[in-house]
């Protein structure tokens, strides 16, 4: 049976318990989808809130994690900017299929610049999930597609309308324009992509959509989907909003966009594919984001 590798190449679960959670969660959606979970023994290591370990603790796990074939993210948090030299200089043509979210932004782009296939942005077993979170996981594992439109998901509204093609990527927006500059910044010309945030006040999504654009990040880009963005106002607050802000943004990329899907930071949250090809509609009366079946064209990028 492929094996699946637990492990936390960001922030440590806070406490024993937390731990016993995680690897319950974990070993759920592994025996749906197939997988013999095996647990890094650094996941015991558990540290306080805001905790990271160091940087050779956690290089010394992905490198056992890269013989398997399935690397699940027990949470996100802060740390993944230390394994960008490990995951660049690693010798092999192709890698794991890699689960998580968050700052995992930074190996999803990494991923995808060494061509080593489709990974999932979404369920990671150290966070509370739902229904939704586990089975389109484990149904984008098993290959199969997906269609979200306003029948499934109401609360998304169409920003833009138009219609695009291409492969799929999905990011945290903060950690992405982070990567500007760096060699882990993916090329996203002719992608869908799907950016997502939590806690960030409209002025700082502005920020960083003004860095992605201003350095090229953004060019090429055929479609926009996003999150909610849910964030609390400060009191008082009389400025603008996410949804203008991307609304904005999308009509000057001329580029279809959707706002308000549930991934990422978000209560049970969809997972994604990066690396699958996929469509997004959006009209006056509708929208539809179709992700296509895996056995459609092979294993992810190509």
């Amino acid at each position: 049976m492929r094996a699946a590798y637990l492990w936390c190449p960001a922030y440590p679960l806070e406490d024993a318990g937390h731990c016993q959670r995680t690897v319950r969660a974990a070993r759920q959606l592994t025996d749906a989808a197939g997988y013999s979970l095996i647990v890094s023994p650094e996941l015991a290591h558990v540290a306080g809130r805001g905790c990271w370990h160091p940087a050779e603790m956690r290089i010394h796990d992905l490198i056992a994690g890269l013989e398997c074939e399935l690397l699940i993210a027990a949470r996100g948090g802060y740390g993944c900017l230390d394994l960008v030299e490990t995951i660049l200089a690693w010798p092999r043509a192709s890698a794991p299929r890699l689960v998580g979210y968050s700052d995992l932004t930074v190996l999803h782009a990494l991923w995808w610049r060494r061509r080593w296939g489709e990974t999932l942005y979404g369920y990671m077993p150290g966070v509370d999930a739902g229904e939704r979170s586990r089975h389109s996981t484990v149904e984008l594992l098993r290959g199969a597609g997906m269609v979200r439109n306003a029948v499934s998901d109401p609360e998304v509204v169409v920003l833009h309308r138009g219609a695009a093609k291409g492969m799929l990527f999905a990011a945290c927006l903060r950690v992405l324009a982070g990567l500007v500059g760096t060699p882990a910044m993916p090329d996203l010309e002719g992608c869908i992509l799907a950016i997502e945030d939590i806690d960030e006040r409209p002025y700082r999504i502005d920020r960083d959509l003004q860095q992605l654009a201003r350095s090229g990040g953004l060019r090429g880009v055929a479609g926009l989907v996003c999150g909610a963005f849910p964030s609390e106002a400060p009191p008082g607050y009389a400025g603008t909003t996410a949804h203008a802000i991307i609304q904005e943004w999308a009509a000057r990329l001329k580029i279809p966009a959707v706002f308000g899907l549930p991934f990422g930071h978000a209560a049970d949250p969809l997972t994604l594919p990066c690396g699958r090809s996929a469509a997004l509609a959006c009209q006056a009366d509708g929208w539809s984001l179709t992700v296509n079946p895996a056995s459609d064209e092979g294993s992810g990028r190509s």
